[in-house]
């Protein structure tokens, strides 16, 4: 059998349409679409990251991001404050602290010993006040799990985990608390030992 084109089947020839070529309109209209659907795209996720800082305090903006202003914020420098309803919701309230010369943390007002268990409400500790700082922070979990307590940075006393806390970051004029990112505290490899159960004396 030949392999020359003549010896081919003329119902196996391809087509003279075969040869013609995408016009050129619609390249250049693919190009355009797919260069427009790149700024609509870049200007989205531009809008979105400059959010926080278009918006006038306080306001919760696209990404769970809680915008607070920093002149609203001063008194947490002495006393947390509590930020919840109505901004957010008070399953995702939060303490604000203002630690010098001028860092934030924002500590859920919930919390458990170990990760997985049954949470414990965080409130304000008044019997920690030292001089000019914050106060810190007490747990109680009832009788049979104590009372855990930790410094105004959510420290606990290293038998336990720290406080739980949310992302923050500040600029000139405001601060901005991403409830989607929880930052989980590390459970301790010790055994916890909460402050409120009276521990067995060593013989």
């Amino acid at each position: 059998m030949g392999t020359r084109i003549e010896d081919q089947p003329a119902e196996h020839w391809a087509g003279a349409e075969s040869l013609d070529p995408t016009p050129v309109w619609k390249q250049y209209l693919l190009i355009a679409l797919l260069l427009f659907g790149g700024l609509i795209a870049v200007i989205v996720v531009s809008l979105l990251a400059i959010a926080p800082q278009i918006v006038t305090p306080p306001a919760l903006v696209a990404g769970d991001r809680l915008v607070l202003s920093v002149n609203d914020t001063r008194g947490a420098g002495v006393v947390p404050q509590r930020i919840g309803a109505p901004l957010i919701d008070d399953s995702r309230a939060f303490w604000l602290v203002r630690m010098p010369p001028g860092n934030f943390f924002a500590f859920p007002t919930h919390w458990s010993p170990r990760l997985g268990e049954r949470e414990c409400t965080v409130d304000v500790d008044p019997s920690s006040a030292v001089g000019s700082a914050p106060l810190g922070f007490v747990a109680s979990c009832g009788p049979a799990r104590g009372t855990y307590r930790f410094a105004p940075s959510g420290t606990g006393d290293g038998r336990y985990r720290d406080l739980d806390q949310y992302l923050v970051s500040v600029s000139d004029d405001r601060v901005i608390v991403n409830l989607s990112r929880l930052l989980r505290a590390a459970e301790r490899t010790a055994a916890p030992v909460p402050t409120g159960i009276p521990q067995p004396q060593q013989r």
